[in-house]
């Protein structure tokens, strides 16, 4: 009897085995399923072989205009990005997932409105036993206001500089350029570019550049007045170098800096001063 019975009890275990990985592998996939639909990123799964979308997940539907219930396996990978992302898609995108497994960068969805929404972007290769790739998968997510933010702090930061680097017409054929604070390569190229823009729009002869402002001056300050001057010159213009207190002196010296054919004055009043008598000759 046992030997009868033992073959029948193997079977049913093997069975409720089975059943039990059934149901544990169901549960996997329902909890990955839930996690992936409540994912506020873009997720989404295309065909290697023909670009045929095979998931997105509802923030993806939605970023896109995917209506809940329209069936996205009619839709191919290229029918969700704009014309440019294609390219990329084409040319870089794919190319470096299939050949190093993933491509990590930014680029763009487009919605059912025609409207583009910039996206940073993992994009995955998935292969088989062969080593083929099969299936791409994606997580993107929404940058717009990343973006727009950046954008603003961007603008603010270049107002900022506008301020602190003015360039203003004194009177007719004269300039004045207060400086304040350090000088870095950005700050001083905007300000060179500026100052040669102004010369040019009110054809000024003088320009007055005051370093009153300016707590320092190191070699690579020094080096940005030296090109400042230069470049003024081309044009036409003379500088005189106003705000030169004793301390800063005396680093130019030090620094071997040679000031001698440009007109320094102590303070700016003094620099207006000479500047007026100049421009009544």
């Amino acid at each position: 009897i046992a030997q009868q019975v033992a073959p029948i009890l193997n079977a049913r275990l093997q069975r409720d085995r089975q059943e039990k990985e059934r149901q544990r592998a169901e549960e996997a996939r329902n909890r990955l399923a839930a996690i992936l639909e409540a994912t506020p990123d873009f997720v989404g799964f295309a065909d290697a072989a023909d670009a045929r979308i095979l998931y997105v997940n509802r923030a993806g539907r939605r970023m896109c205009g995917i209506g809940e219930n329209e069936d996205v396996t009619k839709l191919k990978l290229f029918d969700v990005h704009p014309e440019w992302t294609n390219r990329l898609f084409k040319e870089t995108i794919l190319p470096t997932a299939t050949r190093a497994g993933v491509w990590v960068g930014e680029c763009a969805f487009i919605d059912r409105g025609g409207c583009e929404i910039p996206v940073s972007m993992a994009l995955l290769s998935h292969k088989n036993a062969k080593n083929e790739v099969e299936v791409f998968s994606t997580i993107s997510r929404d940058i717009t206001e990343r973006n727009r933010t950046q954008e603003i702090i961007t603008r603010q930061a270049q107002e900022i500089l506008e301020i602190s680097t003015p360039v203003l017409q004194l009177w007719e054929g004269v300039l004045v350029a207060p400086l304040i604070g350090t000088l870095d390569s950005r700050r001083t190229q905007q300000f060179m570019e500026r100052l040669l823009q102004t010369i040019v729009d009110t054809g000024a002869t003088v320009a007055l550049v005051d370093i009153t402002g300016v707590p320092t001056v190191d070699t690579q300050t020094a080096q940005h007045l030296v090109e400042t001057i230069s470049a003024v010159r081309l044009l036409g213009a003379q500088v005189m170098l106003t705000g030169v207190r004793p301390a800063i002196a005396q680093a130019l010296v030090h620094l071997g800096v040679d000031l001698g054919d440009v007109t320094t004055k102590s303070s700016l009043a003094a620099g207006l001063r000479a500047a007026q008598e100049q421009a009544s000759r």
